[in-house]
């Protein structure tokens, strides 16, 4: 009994003993997901056991590693979130990345689809089972499926956006919030687009303040569009970890210029897609709407400055520019603006996908950015003309297991970010997939319930996200 006794606590030492390689490894993770927190005093606990383990590691190395891994939100003593894989990289991976990062970068550069598989393929095979693995994860939301009719979800609209009443007030004035990324105003822009049908049958003395708030809007971002188009990002040093240090690092290298609070360059990495690709889809879905010729020319104006740019090495950065150029499409019928976007999805988007559905890398495998590329898939598949047969089918072949990886994750985590109008998007291409038509009024309840508990109201989700509960709804 004793020799057994023995053989177990040895087993158990053995188990849960940690090399200083898997010390810097986890520590690493556990830091990434602290400062995108932004929460300094997480960042900062991470930082300090990072400095006491440096070295030879202490006995009890692991309890330590478990605690501020539960505090990040990462199960302790695994690669997981909520029993879901975190990427796990390998020394051979992590020698290999720069290179390949480079000859991607390139492939890229070069507008040529063949170029870009063969590095992605050579990506795949140095990731292995990691490909497509994400490194960082959100807790999942369980709800129950909406109930609410259009009318109801168009009040609960209504008295949320009531709940930001200062906020509403300055941004109608055409005044800007301090601080804010773009992208913000244009997902608002968006909400007040996708609400006002709904507003207009239930509600309709409350159009003058939707109206009066998305002029607002766009007054913001018509001042701060750019000469060529794109759409400016705000100096957020000393304001966010993240985006302050990516700043710092830019003007170190003398790759952006800052005027007036905001960077006047286009990101030499690609990111000033995002903005530029959200914003100018904004604008184009709002003239639209109101019918209204300069914000229609706005938005215009960004997809042109789109498909100037070449595809850049993050995949969901070349997303972005395939949604703004095939709302183009529909909006003018200009044959430019679908070309465009068909090559962004051969050069920029298709080939970085990995046998489980997301993309090869760490970084675009996470849940958000695989959401903001199955946006532009389904943008681009609405965009296709029926008759264009082939390239339909070759959306689809990436479109698909792209909606079946994002469905399996919700099975097992619940909902795990706001996607309500993509999905709703994808839902209409796919109207026999059951599982997308539950995910979607699932989703549609876990937002009614960010927003109300039946008591109060607030504007728990973002704008266009609940929006799109009311626009979702039948008649």
């Amino acid at each position: 009994m004793r020799s057994i006794c023995i053989f177990l606590a040895l087993g158990a030492a053995a188990v849960f003993a940690v090399t200083p390689d898997e010390v810097e490894a986890r520590l690493r993770m556990a830091l990434q997901i602290a400062r995108e927190h932004n929460d300094r005093a997480l960042v900062a606990q991470v930082e300090k056991l990072g400095r006491d383990l440096k070295g030879e590691v202490p006995a009890d190395a692991e309890e330590r590693l478990r605690a501020v891994e539960s505090a990040v939100g990462i199960d302790p003593g695994g690669w997981s979130m909520a029993g879901q894989p975190l990427f796990h990289g390998t020394a051979e991976m992590k020698a290999r990345q720069p290179e390949l990062k480079a000859q991607l970068a390139a492939a890229m550069e070069s507008d040529d689809a063949a170029k870009v598989q063969a590095v992605t393929q050579e990506m795949l095979k140095v990731l292995g089972a990691q490909a497509g693995v994400p490194d960082g994860r959100r807790a999942g939301v369980k709800a129950e499926p909406c109930t609410l009719s259009e009318a109801a979800a168009t009040q609960l609209f209504l008295d949320a956006l009531k709940t930001e009443g200062r906020r509403v007030r300055q941004l109608s004035e055409g005044k800007p919030l301090p601080d804010q990324m773009l992208r913000i105003y244009a997902d608002v822009l968006n909400g007040m687009t996708l609400v006002r049908p709904s507003a207009e049958r239930h509600q309709p003395e409350a159009l003058g303040d939707l109206d009066r708030l998305t002029s607002g809007l766009v007054t913001i971002l018509l001042t701060l569009q750019q000469p060529t188009g794109f759409f400016p990002f705000p100096d957020l040093r000393g304001k966010n970890i993240r985006f302050g240090d990516m700043i710092t690092r830019q003007l170190d290298a003398g790759a952006v210029e800052v005027k007036d609070g905001w960077l006047i360059t286009a990101d030499p990495d690609g990111g000033s897609q995002f903005d530029t690709g959200v914003c100018g889809a904004a604008l184009l879905k709002a003239g639209q709407l109101h019918g209204n010729e300069t914000w229609k020319q706005a938005g215009l104006r960004a997809a042109d400055w789109a498909l100037t740019q070449k595809c850049c090495a993050n995949f969901n950065y070349n997303a972005f520019s395939i949604s703004l150029l095939a709302q183009a499409y529909r909006a003018t019928g200009d044959m430019k603006y679908l070309t465009g976007a068909v090559k962004k999805f051969r050069v920029g988007v298709a080939p970085g996908q990995a046998p489980n559905g997301r993309w090869m890398d760490a970084h675009n495998a996470r849940t958000v950015y695989h959401q903001i590329i199955l946006r532009g898939l389904g943008d681009l598949s609405l965009a296709l003309p029926a008759e264009r047969r082939e390239e339909r089918a070759e959306v689809d072949a990436v479109t698909k297991p792209a909606v079946k990886a994002l469905l399996e994750e919700f099975d097992a985590m619940g909902m795990t970010v706001e996607a309500l109008p993509e999905l709703q998007a994808l839902a209409g291409l796919y109207p026999d997939d059951e599982r997308l038509k539950i995910a979607v009024e699932v989703m549609a309840g876990s937002i009614v319930g960010k927003c109300s508990d039946g008591q109060r109201v607030k504007m728990g989700a973002a704008v266009a996200q609940l929006a799109a509960v009311a626009a979702g709804m039948k008649p």
